[in-house]
C-alpha cells in the first residue's frame, strides 16, 4: 500500500468541550512527533486570534470562520446553515485536495451530512458509517457504526459489515472475524431487523461471520468487528467508557494514602493508560470520499491527538482509496 509523503490536516476547531486550548496542545504534540505533518485550523474569529498568538510555526495555518454550527445541529439545520462555517471549511479543503484529512468533534449528524453533500460517498455506499477501536481483554477491537446512523435496516447492517470488513483487513493486515451485536447469541433472539442482517451477513462468503455476540462479549475479545446500528454502538461505546472512570475512581479512592496505592501505582497507571479512552479516541467516517474523523467532543488534549494520528495514518495510506477500490472489486 502506498504512502502519502506529507500530510496536511484540516481541524474544525469548533465542537470540543475544552475549546482551542485542548486544540492547541494536542497540535502541540503532533508537531513534536511528525516532522511530515502540517496542519490548517478553522476557528471562529475569537478562538482564531488566541490561536493565531499560540503558534509561529510555518506548518500551522490559522483560517477565521464566520460561525461554528451548534453541538446539536441536525443534518437538515447544517446543510441549511452549515456554509461558511468550521465544519464546513474544513470539509471543503479536503474537497479542493488542500487538506488530506479531517477531524472534528462538533456534532455527528452535521459532520454526517455535510461529509456526504460536499464530498460524496463511495460507490455502492448508501450510508457512511462512525468505526472505532475499543479496548477489550487482549487487543483493541473495531466497531461500527457509533452514531452516525440510529435506526438502520437489515441491507445498512450488511453494507457496514463489509465496510468494516474491508476497513479492518487494511489497517490490521489480515480479515476479521465479524460480530452481529445482539441481547444473546441464540439464532432466534434480538429483533426482526437484526435477525434478517444475520442471515444477509452470513450469505455473503467474502465475509467471514462468527454470529451474534452479546455486550460482555465484545470487551472479551471474542470477534474483530462488531456491527451494530448507530443508536446501541454510541450506547455501547459511552457505558465502556463511563465504566472505566468509575472503575479507576473507586481505585483511586480505595488506594488513597495506602502503602499498597503506592506500591501498585506503576502498574495502575499502565492498566489506567491501556484502558483510558482518550487512547482510543477518532472514529473514521466510512464511505465518504474522504478522509473523515470524528472526534469525542469531550475528549482531552490527549484523545485529540490521537485522532489526528489516526488521521494521519489513513492518509498516509490511502485509505479511502483503497477502499473503494477494494468495494468495486468484491473485496
Amino acid at each position: 500500500m502506498s504512502e502519502i509523503a506529507r500530510v496536511r490536516i484540516a481541524i474544525d476547531a469548533a465542537g470540543t468541550d475544552g475549546g482551542p486550548d485542548v486544540i492547541a496542545a494536542a497540535v502541540d504534540r503532533m508537531l513534536t512527533a511528525h516532522s511530515d505533518l502540517s496542519f490548517v485550523i478553522l476557528a471562529e474569529s475569537d478562538d482564531s486570534a488566541r490561536l493565531a498568538e499560540r503558534f509561529s510555526s510555518e506548518r500551522v495555518e490559522i483560517v477565521a470562520c464566520e460561525h461554528a454550527l451548534a453541538a446539536d445541529m441536525n443534518a437538515a439545520g447544517a446543510i441549511r446553515r452549515g456554509q461558511g462555517s468550521t465544519m464546513w471549511q474544513a470539509l471543503a479543503l479536503v474537497h479542493e485536495g488542500a487538506a488530506d484529512a479531517v477531524v472534528s468533534g462538533g456534532s455527528t449528524g452535521a459532520l454526517m451530512a455535510l461529509s456526504r453533500h460536499l464530498l460524496g460517498t463511495l460507490s455502492g455506499v448508501e450510508r457512511p458509517a462512525l468505526m472505532a477501536a475499543i479496548p477489550t481483554l487482549e487487543r483493541s477491537v473495531w466497531m461500527l457504526d457509533l452514531g452516525a446512523n440510529i435506526q438502520v435496516d437489515a441491507r445498512r447492517l450488511l453494507e457496514f459489515a463489509q465496510l468494516g470488513h474491508v476497513a479492518s483487513r487494511l489497517l490490521e493486515g489480515h480479515a476479521p472475524r465479524i460480530g452481529l451485536l445482539n441481547v444473546g447469541t441464540e439464532p432466534g433472539k434480538g429483533p426482526d431487523v437484526v435477525r434478517e442482517a444475520a442471515r444477509l451477513i452470513d450469505e455473503d462468503e467474502r465475509l467471514n461471520y462468527a454470529g451474534f455476540v452479546e455486550a460482555d462479549q465484545v470487551f472479551a475479545g471474542a470477534v474483530d468487528l462488531v456491527v451494530c446500528d448507530g443508536f446501541a454502538g454510541n450506547v455501547l461505546l459511552k457505558s465502556a467508557e463511563g465504566t472505566i472512570k468509575l472503575l479507576f475512581a473507586k481505585l483511586q479512592s480505595s488506594f488513597r494514602g495506602s502503602l499498597c496505592g503506592v506500591l501498585a501505582r506503576p502498574r495502575l497507571k499502565r492498566l489506567h493508560d491501556s484502558l483510558d479512552p482518550a487512547r482510543h479516541n477518532g472514529a473514521p467516517m466510512l464511505g465518504v470520499r474522504g478522509t473523515v474523523i470524528k472526534s469525542h467532543g469531550g475528549t482531552c488534549s490527549r484523545g485529540f491527538a490521537r485522532a489526528l494520528e489516526l488521521a494521519a495514518l489513513q492518509a498516509r495510506r490511502d485509505l479511502v482509496n483503497c477502499l473503494e477500490q477494494q468495494l468495486l472489486a468484491g473485496y
